[in-house]
């Protein structure tokens, strides 16, 4: 049986090299098996690193929370110029963010790690493991609010059908403001201040 990219299961190996394109510059990611969207970055994830950069965020550094193999993490830091925290549960994807990141400017974090620190943060991205479950999700907007600097930038990319709605108002409830910044083929970007 496959593992869930969201779990830290063992697996067999599976290593494929695959590129991304932003703003004319080039991006090559080591994969494997068992991590999310291992053949190509998934429509979400470039719909978020789209619109961020288009935003053009102030910040000193930022959280990649649910970070795979280090898209977000790699791409906003070269393109942006600020140092990240790459989080997530599957420590095979953070080797992979390691082994991607050639310009050394992420430091990469198991969950459970990052849970015990006391990291802040400008800037807090996620494209979250909606299949791990609505209470994940909510806990990684709340973990986001708490993290954030005054003034701090929340972005999280979400599916109509992954129930962007509800979402959208728990982003509200906790940050008092949510904005939709982006929308296409279903997929939202929704935004807020702290």
């Amino acid at each position: 049986m496959m593992p869930h990219y969201f779990t830290n299961d063992a697996h067999e190996h599976e290593y494929q090299t695959i590129t991304y394109d932003m703003n004319n510059q080039s991006y090559m990611f080591t994969t494997d098996a068992g991590v999310f969207s291992r053949s190509g970055v998934d429509f979400g994830t470039n719909l978020l690193i789209e619109t961020i950069l288009g935003e053009q965020p102030v910040a000193e550094n930022f959280i990649d929370m649910g970070s795979g193999y280090g898209v977000i993490s790699i791409v906003l830091a070269d393109q942006l110029k600020i140092r990240g925290t790459a989080v997530d549960v599957n420590i095979n994807a953070l080797e992979l963010t390691n082994k991607n990141d050639k310009n050394n400017s992420i430091t990469t974090m198991v969950r459970d790690d990052f849970n015990a620190s006391k990291i802040t943060t400008d800037l807090y991205v996620t494209n979250p493991p909606f299949r791990a479950g609505k209470p994940v999700v909510l806990e990684i907007i709340e973990d986001g609010f708490n993290r954030l600097n005054e003034n701090g930038l929340f972005y999280m990319v979400v599916q109509k059908k992954q129930g962007m709605p509800s979402y959208k108002k728990a982003i509200d409830a906790k940050f008092g403001n949510v904005s939709v910044l982006a929308k296409s083929k279903g997929y939202y970007i929704l935004s807020a201040k702290k």
